[in-house]
């Protein structure tokens, strides 16, 4: 198995000949700015990528290096510093778990670097090839996490232009994705990055992957979140069915295929459903309007899918029985966001509900995960941990009337924790995604008391830190410091 499929394609440039790959392999250097050289674990015309080590903290970092002095001009020379630095700004503004993070960006030996997370794992082409043993359940869990990513980019005015299998790495460990290659996203709303490059783009040339395209891509036209939810389409169709939606023997015959052939229906495929097939093949949409009009619609669509197709497949887990309103006066008692909900708005939170049991070591959440369920104890405990490099720590235990993962219900962000059941425990499982589609005002209702809850929390911690500074501050008088110095003074103590 490859481990970084992500680092041996620099920028979509051209492999060296082999005479010139192996003098390369020689000048391999000991260390890049403050990262120590392990390997070499990427080659293109204009560059090399590199497993460093971060010795100050400890961690293992894909240094992308540039070799600009294989340029054949000033202009060109120019264009690719553009082009290399596009990325790292483009990335480093998008702090998500499920989008390959930058670290560092530096000047080393004339060369510019860029230090990247260090992905151990393969990309979807290369588990397409290999036939890897992913259900579909799994495809389309994790397709719907990609679209939750590409939605948290969106937000943020940027577009990928190239979602391939290639470019959605799978981690070896966790099995969750990552989205790779931000080398020509678009920068659709300049508001949130100050004075980066909106377009880098070369005149008469249209970037990204022709089989992948949007056809408005192809057709060179202005460019929306809806072209990356087709090119999204396009991957979800050729992992589920080991074929390509489009095809063509040379450049002219692909963009043909996507701008005017209909793909043969993902229902004619063995094991597919018609119901997914209608899923993906709304994202294959020719004309935009006829698509998902964003990535979170296309993730919701996903996650209802797969939501009744456990509830068809698992129905009710135990016959465990309970109280239902001792329960409820419990949620109330111990949680805000339940205190001002009638009794039978409750009731209808527990009908649009599912029961869960686990048994003792079954994880309710993973860290990592998207989701957008919230889980109601109803008996037994849980313990809340991280996992940092093979070692847990654990952060709380709760038991029955707690609740675990509403947070995701609001920001729709990876878990930050997982939770795991210390004993046999019972859970009644709430999907957010399917409340708001079938019970919207109930489901704003518990918008509104979360984000009241959450507001309640932060001014408590603020008028904790505004006490701890008036006591700062206090001392400081006392001692004759100004408010600049005395926290010196309090280092050096």
């Amino acid at each position: 198995m490859r481990q970084a499929g992500i680092y041996s394609d620099l920028a979509a440039q051209p492999f060296q000949p082999e005479e010139q790959a192996d003098t390369v392999e020689n000048e391999i250097p000991q260390t890049i700015g403050r990262y120590r050289i392990v390997r070499q674990i990427g080659l293109g015309a204009m560059g090399e990528v590199y497993l460093a080590l971060d010795e100050l903290i400890h961690r293992k970092v894909a240094v992308k290096c540039m070799r600009i002095d294989r340029c054949k001009d000033e202009q060109q020379r120019q264009k690719a510093m553009e082009s290399f630095l596009h990325e790292a700004r483009i990335v480093g503004n998008l702090d998500h778990r499920h989008i390959t993070a930058v670290f560092d960006l530096g000047v080393w030996d004339g060369k510019t670097y860029i230090v990247m997370e260090y992905i151990e794992g393969q990309n979807i082409t290369e588990l397409i090839h290999s036939q890897a043993p992913f259900s579909n359940e799994e495809k389309l869990n994790l397709i719907a996490m990609v679209a939750r990513a590409l939605h948290f980019a969106h937000k943020r005015g940027i577009l990928h232009r190239d979602i391939k299998p290639a470019n959605i790495m799978i981690l070896t460990q966790s099995r969750l994705p990552k989205i790779t290659d931000f080398g020509i996203a678009r920068v659709m709303d300049t508001s949130c990055f100050g004075s980066i490059e909106s377009n880098i783009d070369e005149e008469g040339l249209i970037p990204g992957t022709p089989l992948y395209m949007s056809p408005e891509q192809i057709r060179n036209e202005e460019l929306d979140k809806r072209s990356d939810i087709f090119s999204l389409g396009v991957l979800a169709y050729e992992w589920l069915s080991g074929e390509k939606p489009f095809a063509g023997k040379n450049l002219n015959a692909q963009l043909e295929s996507v701008l005017s052939h209909n793909p043969k229906p993902l229902r004619d495929f063995p094991g597919i459903d018609p119901e997914i097939s209608s899923i993906i093949m709304r994202a294959l949409a020719k004309t935009r309007a006829a698509r998902y009009q964003s990535a979170e619609e296309f993730s919701d669509t996903l996650e209802l899918y797969l939501n009744s197709l456990e509830k068809q497949k698992n129905g009710e887990k135990t016959g465990f029985p309970f109280d239902k309103k001792e329960i409820v006066e419990r949620l109330r008692q111990r949680y805000l966001f339940f205190a001002d909900f009638s009794e039978e708005e409750l009731y209808e939170i527990f009908r649009a509900s599912r029961k869960e049991e686990f048994g003792m070591g079954d994880y309710l959440i993973r860290e990592g995960t998207s989701g957008t369920k919230m889980y109601m104890i109803i008996s037994g405990a849980v313990i809340v941990l991280t996992e940092t490099e093979g070692k847990r720590v654990e952060l709380e235990t709760l038991r029955d009337g707690s609740c675990v993962g509403e947070m995701s219900m609001i920001d729709h962000m990876p878990r930050s924790a997982s939770v795991v059941a210390f004993k046999k425990t019972v859970a009644l499982a709430l999907n957010e995604t399917v409340l708001r589609h079938n019970n919207p005002k109930l489901c704003l209702k518990l918008y509104r008391n979360l984000a009241t809850t959450l507001s309640e929390r932060l001014r408590a911690s603020e008028t904790k830190y505004l006490a701890l500074l008036a006591t700062h501050h206090a001392w400081g008088d006392k001692n004759g410091l100004e408010p600049s110095g005395f926290e010196e003074a309090g280092q050096d103590s």
